[in-house]
């Protein structure tokens, strides 16, 4: 749309208005913030007025809202005129109400309101009207450059991916077009102004459900569970602390990529961490002096590096899946079963009050009742704390029947020594009762293969004693050299769940796990632990399931074994806003190869680039100097962030070699780094996930085998670059992946 719109006079008007307001309140602001005190409550309220300074002065002022929406209530048919920003703007002096709050009740409209027939609730009230206009802006230097009318459509007109070919042609609204158009830095960015209704309803859904989303590569899916966290501490801070919500991400380079995202959200001490960042901290100290936790490079290197035989990779399948299973979470529950039915043996408990030679008597099966029933829900020690306190009750209460009786009152010298006697009767009654370790009884159970199989439920009996003589053996391997892997972390955690309880103190109001499919059941069965009332947004792509070694091979795990109390909302994400057209219709007859549960098949939106390039060389030795040229001529354009991926770390190790004497500022980057420096990047395959870049190379293309592994890892390196994608090979060695691909989808030549 070009910037005659009619309405152009008036909207530059009021947004001059407005910017007015703003440095009138940051001139205030200033003054106020500037002024010392030793006031708790006012640092406080100082502290606050200089966040909301620093968003005046840093965005606030450049761009204070991005659209508008009017909205004619049914019953008072008055016009709600409501421009929205990023953060809501009201003047200190009259209160009103300059710029809502995107994240704010009526805000809702903007994003998922129909024309007719629309409503937001304000707390227990729903307010019903019509949306007559929905405007979207562009500014920058306090002028408006665009206006955009119903820019932000309930359904998106689009292509739609079909197996042979995208059938439906429509178009894409401009303001977003001009949005996904942007070149990209080495930083995730926030989408207020551009999300869509279906994004919406994720971030809006209710808290105190899990939100489980399948969303395909580049449907914003990470993008849009931030923005979640940022709408539920603004709406819920009454019973919600942002600094007990918590952001699981697949590694810490990843954590970098989002870091400034938050911020920009008003969202400052949110928890990030990975699941085994955060899960050593709790089972280091339950392990004996001296032990450690393996590299999580390990598996990593064992399934996509090519030393290791395929005995060590089924080995290591069968126990790193065992330990994040379902099935071991079963396991675990039994272990405890078996030590109330094996290892504890329940005998009456008897005394006699010796003043009447009175016997007094509680029979063992009425205890073993107690103890696997009436608290059977609680964690072992707290079992035996409450059946203590039962025990003692109905001790005294017996006692006190008694004394009724026969007409005895005790003294206050002889009740003392009657709750003496009593204690020292408990703790010998109780003596009977293992002490259970964390730490050894999880030893015990994951290296005694028939204590393991005694546990394990299975109809096939052959694969059941394979998979428990793998994992015992290679457990109690691992163990002899003082060492637990990453996999043991989720299942020691569920364990002292089940003996000891985990500390309500630590428990997070929401939690986020983004690539999800990445973890196991196991470990997302912790986390939903540990989150209060269940209150979690799970996002992933079962078609990015690259660490299938251990993670989840279909949502159902969670749907029908983790979340059902209450059960979780699960959404599904099929439009892709990140690569073009034509990068998405190359890299879905990528996925085709294999067949997935639940798999998606992206759609992208209708964004037309150039196709990607299948390029081939002659000769032993990669081509260097043609690479390195079309890199630059790239860097010419104006593309900023350049990924040049191999399958393996080793491979990466190789290609920097050769690449960094040529191109200026290349980095290396590993599952060791934690920042992520944008620009020109060389990386292995496994690390790209959910990242996203102006171009991508991959190297090595013919190294991808049509295994479920490979195919998912290339489809994963083909989803990352938003504007081109070049796949190199020998010409004599093509990946059986990309052989088939049609000319018509990919531009094939020589280097």
């Amino acid at each position: 749309m070009s910037i005659r719109h009619p309405d152009y006079e008036h909207e530059q008007k009021r947004l001059d208005e407005t910017r007015s307001i703003i440095k009138r309140e940051v001139d205030t602001l200033r003054k106020e913030v500037k002024e010392f005190t030793d006031d708790y409550v006012k640092q406080v309220v100082n502290y606050k007025k200089g966040k909301e300074l620093r968003y005046l002065e840093d965005q606030g002022l450049e761009k204070p809202y991005f659209g508008r929406v009017d909205f004619l209530k049914d019953e008072t048919y008055e016009l709600d005129r409501v421009y929205i920003g990023k953060r809501g703007i009201v003047r200190n002096d009259t209160f009103d109400s300059v710029v809502v709050d995107w994240r704010a009740p009526i805000a809702g409209l903007y994003y998922s309101g129909e024309s007719k027939d629309a409503f937001f609730r304000n707390g227990r009230e729903i307010v019903r009207g019509e949306v007559r206009l929905k405007r979207n802006f562009a500014m920058q230097d306090g002028k408006i450059t665009g206006i955009y009318d119903g820019a932000l459509k309930e359904t998106i007109q689009r292509e739609v991916g079909h197996p042979d070919e995208f059938l439906e042609e429509g178009y894409i609204d401009e303001f977003l077009a001009a949005n996904l158009n942007q070149t990209n830095d080495s930083r995730l960015k926030d989408i207020v102004a551009t999300i869509q209704s279906e994004q919406n309803d994720i971030i809006r859904a209710d808290k105190d459900r899990p939100v489980v989303v399948q969303g395909v590569a580049g449907s914003g899916k990470t993008t849009i569970a931030l923005h979640r966290l940022s709408y539920l501490i603004y709406n819920y801070q009454d019973s919600m602390m942002s600094k007990k919500f918590m952001v699981f991400a697949p590694n810490r380079l990843f954590l970098t990529y989002i870091s400034e995202v938050l911020p920009e959200l008003g969202v400052e001490d949110v928890q990030q961490s990975t699941f085994l960042d955060w899960a050593a901290k709790l089972v280091k100290p339950m392990l004996p002096k001296g032990w450690r936790i393996l590299d999580p490079q390990k598996p990593l290197q064992l399934f996509f590096e090519e030393t290791y035989s395929d005995k060590e990779r089924q080995v290591a399948l069968h126990r790193l899946r065992f330990k994040g299973s379902l099935a071991f979470r079963e396991v675990l529950h039994r272990y405890l079963s078996y030590v109330a039915q094996n290892r504890i043996s329940f005998k009456k408990l008897g005394f006699v009050y010796k003043r009447t030679q009175q016997v007094f008597t509680i029979p063992g099966e009425e205890i073993r009742q107690l103890f696997t029933e009436l608290y059977g829900q609680l964690p072992y020690r707290r079992r035996l704390e409450a059946l203590r306190k039962h025990l003692k009750q109905e001790i005294n209460k017996q006692l006190f029947a008694h004394l009724r009786e026969v007409k005895i009152d005790l003294d206050k010298q002889s009740l003392h020594k009657f709750e003496t006697m009593i204690e020292q009767v408990l703790d010998h009654y109780f003596s009977i009762f293992p002490e259970l370790q964390v730490w050894e009884a999880y030893r015990e159970l994951i290296t005694d293969p028939d204590l393991l199989g005694e546990l394990i439920q299975s109809n096939d009996d052959t694969s059941k004693e394979l998979i428990i003589q793998d994992v015992c053996a290679s457990s109690k391997d691992i163990f002899a050299n003082e060492r637990i892997e990453p996999e043991d972390a989720a299942p020691l955690l569920y364990l002292r769940h089940l003996i000891e309880g985990l500390e309500q103190a630590d428990h997070f109001d929401h939690s986020v796990v983004d690539e999800a499919q990445d973890l196991s059941a196991m470990e997302i069965s912790v986390i939903g632990l540990v989150t209060n009332r269940q209150s979690l947004t799970v996002v992933g792509d079962i078609a990015q399931g690259i660490h299938a070694y251990r993670g989840l091979q279909t949502w159902e795990e969670l749907m029908e074994g983790v979340f059902l109390q209450p059960r979780a909302v699960y959404y599904t994400l099929a439009q892709s806003y990140r690569s073009t057209i034509e990068i998405m219709k190359c890299a879905n007859e990528v996925l085709r190869k294999i067949e997935l549960p639940e798999t998606i098949m992206a759609k992208p939106v209708l964004r037309h680039g150039a196709k990607p390039d299948c390029l081939s060389w002659e000769g032993k030795d990669l081509p260097v100097q043609k690479i390195v040229k079309r890199i630059k001529s790239y860097l010419q354009e104006g593309f900023q962030s350049i990924a040049i991926v191999t399958k393996t770390a080793e491979a990466s190790k190789q290609a920097y070699k050769k690449l960094r004497g040529h191109i200026e500022d290349v980095k290396l980057l590993s599952i060791k780094d934690t920042q992520f420096p944008g620009g020109v990047v060389v990386m292995p395959s496994y690390l790209t996930k959910g990242l996203q870049f102006d171009v991508v190379f991959t190297l090595d293309t013919e190294a991808y085998t049509d295994s479920e592994w490979d195919t998912k890892l290339l489809y994963v390196v083909m989803t990352r670059p938003v504007h081109r994608l070049v796949l190199l090979h020998p010409v004599d060695q093509v990946s059986p992946l990309i052989r088939d691909i049609d000319s018509a989808l990919c531009e094939q030549d020589s280097l």
